[in-house]
């Protein structure tokens, strides 16, 4: 179908489309005139269907310079009523008696809304073409327009013309339909993966037209507002939770998929999920065939955003029936049913680059509604300082009292202290203390007011990189799969296989790897800060030693259910029961950083600790509200150690956590049969206040009261 220029008439004044060739008499001049008074230049628009016969009159007024354009034309069927709209909420809203576009472009010299029918749009064709009038239709920078008709099952976008600078940064292009930046659901392709007809990975994408007022029903919903401080943050990927088989899920690697597996990060202790990407995303934008693996390469982590205001409604089991109206409800619910198990929900959300990359790369919405507009710095709640380019702003990153960071220094100096690599005893402390010569500098304190330990997101391993198991198991990235040659990903891991490459090795290295892995998640735990865990590391998934699998949508990315039923009553066990032990503890989690008045360093014996280059021991005792007073040791060294206890008259110290002890001794719970005869094998040890640790182990023991005292 085709329109003619036309003017849209004041607000809540309507054209009544004739079936007939409307006539243009005296009477109506007068009526032009008259509405030419009031508004300089109004020309009114008349929507024509394909097959329509026009006539063009123009109609001069007793002003100068005023002049009406009409289109005289047959119209089949009348489609929709066109009045002037107002400039917000931005995006398309659905109002009682009709649905209000407004969008936002300084720069643009002319607007047009493009309507679409399903089938016209699987046929990529604009079912009506609205021009939007900017003496009526634009407020300040804002374009709008409210329409009155039938929107089932209808779609928009729109066409904005102007400048062509890329110099003056301008991508005006008449010819391209646009996404709304503010639509509520984007609809392309249906089903995840799917390539469209001729290979076509980029079809065209349009918005959501809202046709009713139907709520979702929150059922008195809220966020659970928990104190930052509290969370134990799990980052998650939609698809790869539940894709795998072995999930059994009726709806497999959808958002309903995750809420049918919500359970399972209640058991574990989990009070927070952060979602990766789950704003619409395309994941065919490198879609490639991977002669490596046997397969095609995608986007797999989404990290190249189309539209931050629609949910991906590939990871809905709905897909894009009912115009994705159904795909919305469904992460509605997700998140809802979330809040009912005490679990928060983050979203993980990219503001520094979209899918429109580049200068070079496409235009699909922001660039071509207003480049020099939409492409400014935004903050986002958490933020990863750093990025593939090589900026590192870990602890200087600019935070106006409300950013907090993934700290990459965290990472990475843990992983070299737990390794055994000289020269990281005082860095590890100063980690175990929540940074704060990141967080609590003089310097940055002055300037930006200082910030506190749950600014520091802790984590030892995430989506990108290794995974725990990994990190255990690999000297080396093992990126073939990816089909680049090994060239892709970080070849600087501060990992350790412990002693032999790959997962086919003795017996006495999976025990010291296993030991390992306990060691990391414990540093974590007992940090100051907020500690992210990465999906799949509770029960020590493995991605083969790929570290960079940002392209497989297949096992290496999805969670292995039978895996984890496997190893639940070994290395899930210690996890659970360690979040547990943290949440319980009013120590682990503070407000502030840590005072000598709370915590106090040891080394082999009381009070001394050493902070020398080539110290691979680092012990702390912390005093706690619930637990009374907790001492918590890492031995990274190759040798074992007798270490000395802080002397406490009237108590003494018994063990609950020692890495170095097969499962289930490894936590020693109070239900735990055996528990008893197990601490009574130390009792010559701590009747001395004296405890053995092994080599690359780690203890966490409480003081309780000496009945014999």
């Amino acid at each position: 179908m085709h329109s003619f220029s036309h003017t849209l008439s004041p607000p809540h004044t309507t054209v009544s489309h004739s079936t007939t060739l409307a006539l243009i008499n005296r009477t109506n001049l007068l009526q032009l005139h008259n509405l030419n008074h009031n508004h300089n230049h109004s020309r009114i628009s008349i929507i024509t269907s394909s097959n329509s016969s026009s006539n063009k009159i123009s109609a001069i007024g007793n002003r100068v310079g005023v002049e009406t354009e009409i289109a005289v034309v047959k119209i089949d069927k009348p489609q929709f009523e066109v009045s002037r709209g107002f400039p917000s909420p931005f995006g398309a809203t659905a109002q009682e008696d009709g649905v209000n576009f407004a969008v936002y472009s300084l720069n643009a010299q002319s607007a047009t809304l493009c309507l679409f029918t399903l089938s016209d749009f699987k046929n990529n064709k604009v079912t009506e073409y609205i021009a939007l009038d900017p003496l009526l239709n634009k407020t300040g920078c804002v374009w709008h327009v409210f329409l009155k008709g039938d929107f089932k099952d209808m779609l928009y976008g729109y066409k904005f013309d102007g400048k062509f600078s890329p110099q003056q940064g301008h991508y005006y292009d008449s010819s391209r339909v646009l996404l709304d930046p503010y639509a509520k659901a984007v609809i392309s392709r249906g089903e995840y993966g799917a390539v469209g007809l001729d290979g076509n990975c980029w079809p065209q994408m349009a918005g959501m037209v809202p046709f009713d007022h139907e709520e979702f029903d929150w059922e008195g919903d809220l966020p659970l507002k928990y104190p930052q401080k509290d969370l134990i943050i799990y980052e998650m990927h939609v698809r790869g939770f539940t894709k795998h088989e072995s999930s059994k899920t009726e709806f497999p690697g959808t958002y309903l998929g995750v809420v049918e597996k919500l359970d399972h990060l209640k058991e574990l202790g989990i009070n927070c999920i952060e979602l990766m990407p789950c704003n619409e995303f395309n994941e065919l934008e490198y879609y490639s065939y991977n002669a490596v693996q046997g397969d095609y390469r995608v986007n797999f982590w989404g990290y190249s955003t189309i539209n931050f205001f629609s949910p991906m409604i590939r990871y809905s089991s709905a897909g894009t029936q009912n115009c994705g109206h159904d795909g919305i409800n469904e992460i509605k619910f997700l998140i809802k049913e979330a809040h009912k198990r005490g679990i928060e929900v983050i979203m993980d959300v990219v503001f520094n680059h979209t899918a429109e990359g580049n200068e070079k790369g496409p235009i699909i919405s922001f660039r071509g509604v207003d480049n020099s507009v939409y492409y400014m710095v935004a903050p986002k709640l958490i933020a990863e300082a750093w990025d593939a380019g090589g900026l590192y702003q870990v602890g200087t990153f600019p935070h106006w009292g409300i950013w907090s960071e993934w700290n990459g220094k965290y990472r990475d100096t843990v992983r070299q202290f737990i390794k055994g690599t000289d020269g990281f005893a005082g860095a590890f402390a100063e980690c175990v203390c929540g940074s704060p010569s990141l967080y609590q500098d003089i310097t940055l304190f002055l300037a930006q007011g200082g910030r506190k330990p749950w600014n520091s997101i802790n984590l030892v391993c995430a989506h990108d990189g290794f995974t725990l198991a990994d990190l255990v198991t690999y000297n080396s990235k093992h990126n073939l799969p990816n089909g680049e040659d090994n060239n892709d990903g970080e070849n600087h891991n501060n990992s350790w296989n412990c002693g032999e490459e790959g997962e086919f090795v003795s017996a006495s290295v999976k025990k010291l790897r296993k030991r390992q892995m306990c060691n990391f998640f414990l540093s974590l735990m007992v940090s100051q800060g907020v500690p992210m865990i990465f999906m799949g590391d509770e029960y020590g998934h493995t991605k083969g030693g790929n570290n960079n699998t940002y392209c497989h949508d297949n096992y290496l990315n999805y969670f292995r259910w039978d895996k984890k039923e496997e190893f639940k009553s070994d290395f899930f066990r210690f996890c659970s029961l360690l979040i547990k032990f943290r949440q319980e503890c009013e120590s682990l989690g503070l407000d502030d950083f840590p005072t000598s008045e709370r915590l106090q360093w040891h080394g082999l014996f009381p009070a001394t600790p050493d902070w020398s280059e080539t110290s691979r021991f680092v012990a702390f005792t912390l005093v706690d509200s619930v637990k009374g007073e907790i001492y918590i040791a890492f031995n990274t060294s190759h040798l074992p150690f007798t270490v000395t206890l802080p002397e406490r008259p009237g108590y003494r110290w018994e063990p609950l956590i020692d890495t170095s002890k097969s499962t289930p001794y490894d936590f020693l719970t109070p239900d735990l049969p055996g528990r008893d005869i197990a601490i009574q094998q130390y009792a010559h040890f701590l009747d001395a206040n004296m405890y053995p640790m092994l080599s690359y182990s780690s203890i966490i023991l409480l003081r309780t009261p000496d009945v014999n005292a």
